[in-house]
């Protein structure tokens, strides 16, 4: 069996260390960090990239579980989704066709003979946005750093000399709050290891759902 989880970046660390914290058990075969990192991971380096790798795994015959994470951005989930769905309708052509265009919420197709496949849009297979909107939603409520690194985010933008844009505020505000923490500047999966995130949230679940239902977990 083997198994593989596409990345637009490096979303796959800060996931995984995610999934361990709630218990859920590694891909079955991938059970070291080694080969997690770097056989069941496809960094992909960006989204066309994604696509890319993508349709190469749907070509590897070894292939029986296939995941793909990409970000909304500011292109939308039905962007997103629409360009997935026309590299997956020329091998999932009678599945792919029980799933509506508009239909909010992660997708799992299976078709006889080919891969169980996974989708999920980030941050939450509706809104637009990308990883940091998901992470920011497990910030504890009332963080007090929290609300203070907002704020200057906001005060910012109303400076002359402000180079952000407008869609990449998430970002910043993440990695403002996270440069102001006790030990600054954690990657992401570092900072859920050490607990700055609570990822007992209800909006957890999904995405743990959906990683249980696309590939096959280890049992030991």
């Amino acid at each position: 069996m083997a198994q593989r989880l596409i990345v637009e970046g490096n979303d796959a660390i800060a996931l995984a260390m995610l999934c361990k914290k709630r218990g859920l058990p590694p891909p079955s075969g991938y059970e070291s960090p080694s080969k997690f990192q770097h056989e069941f991971v496809k960094s992909a380096g960006g989204y066309d990239q994604a696509l890319v790798v993508l349709q190469d795994s749907l070509d590897n015959a070894n292939l029986t579980n296939i995941g793909i994470i990409v970000d909304a951005n500011d292109q939308g989930f039905e962007a997103r989704w629409t360009s997935i769905r026309n590299i997956l309708a020329s091998k999932y052509a009678t599945s792919i066709l029980q799933i509506a265009d508009n239909q909010a919420g992660y997708k799992i197709i299976e078709e006889e003979g080919l891969p169980r496949l996974g989708l999920w849009i980030m941050p939450d297979n509706s809104s637009n946005g990308y990883l940091e909107h998901f992470l920011a939603g497990l910030v504890p409520a009332g963080d007090q750093i929290w609300i203070k690194a907002e704020a200057v985010v906001q005060e910012l933008l109303t400076e002359p000399f402000n180079e952000l844009r407008p869609a990449k505020i998430g970002k910043a505000n993440l990695h403002t709050w996270l440069a102001w923490k006790r030990e600054p500047g954690k990657p992401f999966g570092q900072a859920i290891d050490a607990g700055y995130f609570d990822v007992n949230k209800d909006s957890v679940q999904p995405f743990l759902n959906w990683f249980a239902n696309v590939f096959e977990l280890s049992n030991s």
